[in-house]
């Protein structure tokens, strides 16, 4: 690793993930490209985790805390991106892993002497079918992205260091879904993208015991958190796209209910969280012109 001036900053947000975490930073340190900076930053686990993590010490990773545990991914995220030094973000999930030893490497060729802001990846939802999420042109652009994102995975995409801190781009802290209040936030104020078929990182949906798979009456009053927080960012979006913006408002507030139906259903059976209803929004008028 190159502790000077990385190319990169691979940020590891962990809780609670002892039999996990292993993976996940293993797939970091296997990887062919050299020039990066690890960090792993934990939500105050109260298992083995930490353990787990320091193994890896003499590997020239960083360890970083929160003050208290946030609950959320939001705040450990925030604690990295506080002393990365990397030209470019990745953020990697400690339940998840890096798609093979060869993703920096490739990331770093298809920024190549570009300096995008974003540079939008793909990943392969293990669990589900192992079906490949990839971005495409077609997918890539702003319009699409702001009317209904493929996903709203950071992990998916190459974040600008430089974007990130001039537009004082962080997490919203204590709530679920912030991966969807950054994404669109950083595709609204978003110059440069560049997008790559290539799979980033291997995604291990509903672990039993996540964060992700719990229901709890927390993530229904979130959907509406998260829903304000993107009304919001319709003041900085530019004319051009606020109907854009304004039609994924209209569609995401249509189907929240449905969403934490889906949550209290989960909550009822005592079971793990259902899989959500998927998104497939149609660009639509935000007013309709019905007499």
């Amino acid at each position: 690793m190159n502790s000077i001036k990385p190319r990169f900053t691979v940020i590891v947000c962990s809780y609670n993930i002892e039999d996990y975490i292993s993976r996940a930073i293993e797939s970091v340190l296997s990887q062919n490209y050299k020039n990066y900076e690890l960090i792993v930053s934990d939500d105050c686990s109260t298992d083995n985790t930490i353990e787990e993590i320091k193994k890896y010490s003499d590997k020239g990773i960083k360890i970083v805390k929160t003050q208290k545990n946030t609950g959320t991914a939001g705040g450990t995220r925030n604690e990295g991106l506080k002393i990365a030094k990397g030209q470019y973000i990745i953020f990697l999930d400690g339940d998840d892993k890096l798609y093979d030893e060869n993703v920096l490497e490739n990331i770093d060729k298809e920024i190549g002497q570009d300096t995008p802001d974003i540079l939008y990846l793909g990943f392969q939802d293990v669990g589900q079918g192992d079906a490949e999420r990839i971005s495409t042109q077609e997918n890539s652009t702003k319009i699409a992205r702001l009317t209904c994102d493929l996903n709203f995975s950071v992990s998916s995409r190459c974040w600008n260091k430089e974007f990130l801190d001039k537009n004082n781009m962080r997490f919203v802290e204590g709530m679920y879904y912030e991966d969807e209040v950054f994404c669109i936030k950083g595709t609204i104020l978003s110059n440069s993208t560049k997008y790559s078929t290539m799979k980033v990182f291997k995604y291990y949906r509903n672990r039993k015991g996540s964060v992700m798979s719990t229901p709890s009456m927390k993530k229904c009053s979130d959907w509406y958190r998260m829903l304000a927080e993107v009304t919001d960012l319709y003041a900085i979006t530019q004319n051009e796209y606020k109907p854009y913006l304004l039609s994924f408002i209209k569609n995401e507030n249509e189907t929240i209910p449905a969403r934490i139906a889906t949550i209290i259903k989960s909550m009822e059976c005592g079971g793990s969280m259902q899989r959500l209803p998927k998104r497939n929004y149609k660009f639509k008028e935000f007013f309709d012109n019905e007499n």
